[in-house]
């Protein structure tokens, strides 16, 4: 199972830069782009120049900001400039945010994702000369690539959560790309045979999918401290309004009653109160969460279940600053063998 890095949400892209050679220098994996405060594919491509071998991805890209031709396009310039190296994470974004920062109808979102990514899965792969067409009831195309791609075809995973999406990313997609709070039995009695049966549906193998998973990883020599964390990461997924990825995933684990706790709560800025109503079981099963040698034996129950593990690193109050606040991640990731 490999490691990466998720980056994103530091205060530059220099800092993005100089942590993700940090990840290659220790061994990780890969490093990853989120599309929040910042775009994924700008920071990507200053990654992907300032680095060798490690692989470099979005996790992910907002399909509702981007049409499915110039998502594929771009893809198949960071293959080239990478070497190889590439992979593309795509989602739907949070709906609120996609109608307050772009002002756009985030409806349909099956419909939309099943042209969308089988547009950018053939954008991706066309040779010189080959022509790509499609007509869907969201979106078409009807183009012709004029160079070689680097490879022949670039990774792309679909983001998701809900059974429709998952069972989606199946049928249409490389993998599943599944958010930062999952559980082992999220992915085991949910994730995984909802999108080998879409696979299975679409007459695709489904042991070619890959099962990329983020994670909040929140690591402190203190137990409780790095507890208390991640209790204000978790909260901060329902303000300023409920996130629907993640207040979805935590009622389909059983988690309803925290959920609207959380919605009610955050929103009105009572943050400490939602932080002490977290339950314990949350933090245990759908985040990495402890000392190092706590979050070790974490990562190792995701064997079998999760291709990869991409970590959100969790702020912790009185860190160092700069790279300094991430020996611990490092020292983590050299333990457990990336």
């Amino acid at each position: 199972m490999r490691l990466g890095l998720l980056l994103g949400f530091e205060d530059s892209i220099a800092t993005m830069v100089a942590l993700a050679r940090a990840a290659e220098a220790a061994g990780f994996s890969s490093v990853h782009t989120v599309e929040a405060g910042r775009s994924a594919l700008v920071p990507a491509t200053a990654i992907v120049g300032a680095t060798r071998t490690i692989r470099v991805g979005t996790y992910v890209v907002n399909a509702y900001a981007r049409d499915p031709w110039i998502t594929g396009v771009a893809a198949r310039d960071l293959d080239e400039i990478s070497g190889g190296r590439f992979a593309l994470g795509i989602g739907t974004g949070n709906r609120h945010l996609n109608e307050w920062y772009m002002g756009v109808d985030s409806s349909r979102p099956l419909a939309k994702m099943r042209d969308y990514v089988e547009i950018v899965r053939r954008v991706v792969a066309a040779g010189a000369g080959e022509p790509v067409r499609y007509e869907g009831p969201v979106h078409r195309i009807r183009w012709r690539a004029s160079w070689e791609p680097a490879r022949p075809a670039v990774p792309v995973y679909l983001s998701a959560s809900g059974p429709k999406m998952v069972r989606l990313a199946g049928e249409v997609a490389d993998g599943v790309g599944v958010g930062i709070m999952t559980s082992t039995a999220f992915l085991a009695d949910l994730v995984r045979p909802n999108a080998r049966a879409g696979a299975v549906s679409a007459g695709r193998d489904p042991d070619a999918l890959a099962f990329p998973i983020g994670a909040l990883l929140s690591v402190n020599g203190d137990e409780e401290a790095a507890r208390d964390a991640v209790r204000l990461s978790i909260c901060g997924l329902f303000h300023p309004v409920p996130h629907p990825y993640y207040d979805s995933q935590l009622r389909q684990l059983g988690f309803a009653e925290f959920a609207d706790q959380a919605s009610a709560l955050m929103p009105a800025g009572r943050t400490r109160e939602a932080m002490d109503l977290v339950p314990d079981e949350v933090i245990d099963t759908m985040t990495i969460t402890g000392t190092a040698q706590q979050c070790a034996a974490r990562i190792a129950a995701y064997e079998g279940l999760a291709d990869e593990i991409v970590f959100l690193r969790v702020a912790q109050r009185g860190e160092p600053t700069g790279l300094a606040a991430y020996d611990e991640l490092f020292s983590l990731a050299a333990m457990t063998g990336s």
